[in-house]
């Protein structure tokens, strides 16, 4: 489903921030031990049940596969070198244009929240999400925060924001994620 706004995103800057999401997601994806599969992730989405990493991980195959054009392919035991050429073929349909504008823009926008969550509960006290990637996609979404938060991408803005906020935790808090979860 498209967001319901009047003007797409300038694809080539989206493919960029698109190929920048999927390179910081297969490192942290890299990151997950045996045994970690099972850690219960918040929902993705406003209204969705939470999923273990293991679940989510394999949605997030199955959708890198749709975007690339390809058929499911099955993770096995060793899933990060098949997560990685996934996400390489995915990046060859973004830079193809094989994806359109507003597509590509959910794609990366999942694909950051997805990094952020699996980083924070496996222990990392650091947001993997740079901040050459978190301004452009807070100022691409900024404007549209009350169609995304329809569509159940974005949950109620964390306010107050507070001053001198970085541009990884303005761009979650706008979206409704905690970008500190283990500090409250």
């Amino acid at each position: 489903m498209a967001p319901t706004t009047t003007r797409s995103p300038d694809l080539s800057l989206v493919t960029d921030l698109f190929v920048m999401a999927e390179r910081m997601l297969v490192e942290v994806l890299g990151r997950i031990k045996p045994g970690e599969g099972k850690i219960v992730l918040p929902p993705m989405r406003v209204g969705d049940e939470p999923r273990t990493i293991r679940e989510s991980v394999a949605r997030h195959a199955r959708d890198e596969a749709r975007l690339a054009g390809l058929p499911e392919v099955e993770l096995g035991s060793e899933p990060h070198p098949v997560l990685s050429r996934l996400a390489d073929e995915a990046v060859e349909a973004a830079r193809a244009g094989r994806i359109d504008a507003d597509e590509l823009l959910l794609a990366t926008i999942t694909r950051c929240f997805l990094a952020h969550d699996i980083a924070f509960y496996l222990g990392s006290t650091a947001c993997p999400l740079p901040e050459e990637l978190a301004r452009p996609l807070w100022e691409i979404t900024d404007p549209q925060a009350a169609e995304w938060r329809e569509r159940r991408v974005f949950g109620e803005p964390l306010l107050p924001m507070p001053p001198h906020v970085s541009w990884r935790d303005r761009f979650l808090r706008t979206a409704g994620r905690d970008p500190h979860p283990h500090f409250d």
